[in-house]
């Protein structure tokens, strides 16, 4: 190419990305601007009430905020407010649920958790039993209070358990209440 046509080519493309670069501007000034010409913010409209004027009648304006020169009264805190129902915590039998159980590959242990609903208290003791014939494996946690119910929290036992499937078993004790869960299948590889 001769460098008068190069120059020629050059010539016709700065005056068309001059031109794309105005139209640009130009859009966004319209996105911004032309909203608040016709009475709206750039995200949508915005009816404003304005206070009774002096025939008593409320007064719509648009794009506007609405000022009172009446001033603002702290209103007292409410004396009744919505609250759960309380928590019956009846002692003695109890509901012991095994939440999860299972086999932690990277810890090489068997991990559980669990709740007891029907008592709501700290220092119960949560047992994890594990057994597969004849063998028997336990962890323990000691039980808290919780919003509803009494947690057992994490139940971890020792690595090193046989392969095969154990079966888990949760039991809650203290000195007002006692439970057992039903019995959950666990694999360990």
């Amino acid at each position: 190419m001769s460098p008068s046509h190069q120059r020629k080519r050059r010539a016709r493309i700065v005056p068309a990305l001059a031109l794309t670069a105005i139209a640009a501007v130009a859009a966004l000034a319209a996105f911004v601007v032309a909203p608040r010409l016709n009475d709206q913010s750039a995200f949508g409209s915005a009816d404003v009430t304005a206070p009774a004027g002096a025939d008593g009648a409320a007064t719509a304006t648009r794009g506007a905020a609405a000022t009172s020169s009446a001033p603002y009264t702290i209103k007292p805190e409410p004396t009744k407010v919505a609250t759960d129902a309380p928590v019956k915590t009846t002692g003695g039998k109890v509901d012991v649920v095994l939440t999860y159980a299972g086999f932690d590959r990277t810890a090489g242990t068997v991990q559980a958790g669990g709740l007891v609903t029907g008592v709501l208290e700290d220092g119960g003791t949560c047992t994890l039993t594990l057994s597969k014939g004849a063998v028997e494996v336990t962890a323990t946690s000691t039980g808290a209070a919780d919003a509803a119910s009494t947690t057992c929290g994490l139940l971890e036992t020792p690595s090193g358990l046989a392969a095969g499937t154990w079966d888990a078993v949760l039991t809650y004790s203290s000195d007002d209440a006692h439970g057992k869960s039903d019995a959950q299948e666990v694999t360990v590889p």
